[in-house]
């Protein structure tokens, strides 16, 4: 059997998420790569390799942590744990959005979407990830899960601190801000018992007894994060496709029936998030590699989205294409369980912005580097509409 090809890939280096896509393309040709950053760990970027790990949860496993380098393990909930804790712990998540549930709140998020997008159209646009990307999911924490706007609104500057010192300091200690803000929720939630997600989960058990408040503080870090930066992230890439060619936008216009498929090949053309980490519980062999038990491994679902040999031309595009396999919410035991309310969020959206007139670039986007190694989003999106355009800067004589 072959030794996996060393391969010095950081995925804490990519400093211009522009580039990463030629890096993706070259891993995927070596096949399972070797890296030696950050003690080590395999490249897995191929569609069937990275789709065969999701497949075996028990041999490629989340419970010593899912980021490359371990730090911190085990610290979010559900994310972070194997059975059979994590089917106790994904239902405490699952039974809170349910498609019963997310069918319950499109009313409210219509109106949350509508009046946002309302206020940046009659401001003539703006940026769109701080005046509409961002506020979004952080309202939508507020109605789900029972934080207060207060502690929303710090939820993003802690997240991209926290980032910035990831890989190389402990996990706790990067959160530790995010962390005393869930801490004081829960406190708040004991006193106060208002009707909502928060207080629902003070009287659930797991293994027979209470949630205990260490289990509450990282089930409530999950939501903190990625409910807001996994839609916040899609929503700034969604813009920006419609953006670069105003023939879709005109298309959506025409045949809305499409807005589904749109928002699937956002998803897999973008993918918010770039890859996740696992740990080998057994010796496996992957495309003709051996991977020793004990390995740390990176699955790369940016890479897969875009394998040719998978999706025909994936490094483009294409509305009419089927978008099915992406694995842009990973897939299996432990699948976005919000993936299905991120989804309803963009395609109301796209709904309310096919009801005005054309978006184009009002200034160049900021793309940036990876968040945390794995998060993947315009910084900065400036956009206006054309309709708010003077006669000259429409090029009108």
């Amino acid at each position: 059997m072959q030794a996996a090809t060393k391969c010095p890939f950081d995925h804490h280096a990519i400093n211009d998420v522009e580039t990463v896509w030629g890096t993706y393309e070259g891993l995927r040709e070596q096949g399972v790569v070797f890296s030696p950053e950050h003690g080590g760990f395999y490249v897995l970027s191929k569609h069937e390799h990275v789709l065969s790990a999701l497949r075996d949860p028990d041999t490629f496993a989340s419970g010593q942590g899912t980021r490359i380098p371990a730090i911190g393990d085990g610290l979010i909930i559900p994310l972070d744990t194997d059975p059979p804790r994590h089917t106790e712990y994904r239902a405490l998540i699952s039974e809170r959005i349910t498609p019963d549930s997310v069918r319950g709140m499109v009313g409210a998020l219509r109106g949350l979407i509508e009046g946002l997008v309302d206020d940046f159209y009659a401001k003539g646009g703006g940026d769109w990830v701080t005046e509409v990307g961002l506020p979004l999911p952080l309202n939508v924490l507020v109605h789900v899960v029972g934080f207060t706007p207060e502690t929303v609104t710090h939820f993003r500057d802690l997240t991209e601190e926290s980032w910035k010192v990831i890989s190389e300091t402990d996990l706790l200690e990067a959160r530790a801000g995010l962390q005393d803000l869930v801490r004081g929720e829960v406190q708040r939630h004991r006193e106060t018992r208002p009707d909502d997600y928060i207080t629902w989960l003070l009287d659930k058990e797991v293994d027979g007894r209470p949630i205990a408040d260490d289990e509450l503080e990282r089930i409530l870090l999950a939501f903190a994060v990625a409910g807001h930066e996994t839609t916040m992230n899609a929503s700034g890439s969604m813009l920006r496709y419609l953006a670069d060619d105003p023939a879709r936008q005109t298309r959506l216009r025409e045949q809305p029936e499409l807005i589904p498929a749109f928002v699937e090949e956002v998803l897999r053309y973008s993918s918010p998030v770039q890859c996740i980490g696992r740990f080998v519980t057994r010796d496996v062999e992957v495309g003709g590699i051996n991977i020793p038990a004990g390995s740390r491994v990176l699955l790369v679902y940016a890479g897969a989205n875009r394998d040719l040999e998978r999706f025909d031309r994936a490094d483009e595009f294409d509305v009419d294409r089927s978008a099915a396999g992406h694995l842009a919410f990973g897939f299996g035991r432990h699948q976005c369980p919000g993936a299905l309310l991120a989804r309803t969020e963009l395609r109301l959206i796209l709904e309310k912005l096919i009801t005005l007139p054309e978006v184009e670039y009002a200034g160049d986007p900021d793309f940036g580097a990876l968040g945390g190694g794995t998060m993947n989003g315009p910084v900065s999106l400036p956009l206006r509409f054309a309709a708010n355009l003077s006669p000259n800067e429409r090029g009108v004589a």
